[in-house]
């Protein structure tokens, strides 16, 4: 008896942006050729309309192929080929993208995940390219494509880093005011963590990388599940530095394949949060990330959470002389 082809599950987080995960769609439904199913995840959306939009579309679009499922739903070892999960709460970006990879855990036919921001747009076929990759590279745990910018032409540096030492964070916060001084962004501070800000082109077509980009990466489906997929006690940020330790820990590396691209739109997923509630957030993430997962000596933690006294002092500083 002839086995099923193995598909990919793209889990697609959405927040109160139904234009953009309309756009993803359909970015991946004109380029991709690779077997799929998706499961786009509601995250609590609050904004009018937002879930009624897109279950319309998805609707007229995929007909007798998609279906709406409340969270905790169990679709059983077959899933859709579109599914729209709706979640009454935002958990965030880690238990959210949770959510979907439950729903795909009986599904016998998919053996690999791609995480997918909503502001990414696809201009090639690259899941089938990177699969070719991630299965000719016996460590590779992640793999993920270059990004490019809204304008299809210049590099997020983002997409390629190496972890960040607690020594790293402890001397940008107290370099804060020197940083606000000389007007040095945010690529510029932390350069050496910037694996392709020096790297002259062309690149190597597979480079090792520490921290892969938590808006485009392939996964193998029991991997992600044997390292207990995303940390749930974060919310926003550092989800690629925790997975990072994970995958270390059982003996594999994390690659991005800079022959396949795709366009990073920007953090769409939370242009409608306040600047304010986004930077609490996470600090309590790095807060929590150095903690558990990076057991720093008792000095160097109490030098951390100095240099963010620091940092808190520099900003209410900075808000009083805008004034």
């Amino acid at each position: 008896m002839e086995q099923p082809t193995k598909k990919t599950a793209i889990i697609i987080l959405n927040y109160n942006n139904p234009d953009a995960t309309i756009a993803c769609v359909e970015s991946v439904e004109r380029f991709n050729t690779a077997p799929v199913r998706y499961i786009i995840v509601d995250n609590g959306s609050n904004l009018s309309g937002c879930i009624e939009t897109i279950d319309s579309f998805l609707s007229c679009r995929f007909g007798d192929s998609y279906q709406l499922v409340k969270d905790g739903t169990d679709l059983g070892n077959m899933n859709p080929y579109m599914t729209l999960l709706v979640s009454d709460v935002n958990d965030g970006y880690a238990c959210g993208n949770n959510k979907g990879l439950r729903l795909i855990e009986k599904d016998g036919e998919i053996d690999r995940v791609l995480i997918l921001n909503n502001d990414i747009l696809f201009t090639e076929d690259i899941i089938p390219e990177l699969i070719r990759s991630q299965e000719s590279l016996d460590d590779c745990a992640i793999i993920s494509p270059l990004l490019l910018k809204k304008n299809g032409r210049d590099i997020d540096l983002n997409c390629a880093r190496k972890d960040t030492t607690v020594g790293q964070w402890t001397k940008n916060n107290f370099l804060t005011p020197y940083h606000w001084l000389l007007h040095k962004s945010v690529n510029e501070i932390w350069k050496e963590n910037l694996l392709l800000y020096s790297m002259p082109q062309p690149y190597p077509d597979l480079i090792p990388i520490e921290l892969p980009s938590g808006s485009c990466m392939l996964i193998k489906k029991n991997l992600f599940k044997k390292i207990g997929y995303f940390d749930p006690k974060t919310f926003l940020y550092y989800e690629e530095n925790i997975l990072y330790r994970k995958i270390e820990q059982i003996g594999k590396r994390n690659y991005i394949d800079t022959r396949q691209r795709c366009i990073h739109l920007g953090a769409s997923t939370i242009s409608r949060s306040p600047s304010k509630f986004i930077s609490r957030i996470a600090r309590k993430s790095c807060e929590y990330y150095v903690k558990e997962y990076t057991k720093p000596s008792f000095i160097a933690y109490w030098l951390y959470r100095l240099s963010l006294s620091w940092v808190s002092l520099n900003e209410s500083m900075k808000n009083i002389i805008k004034r």
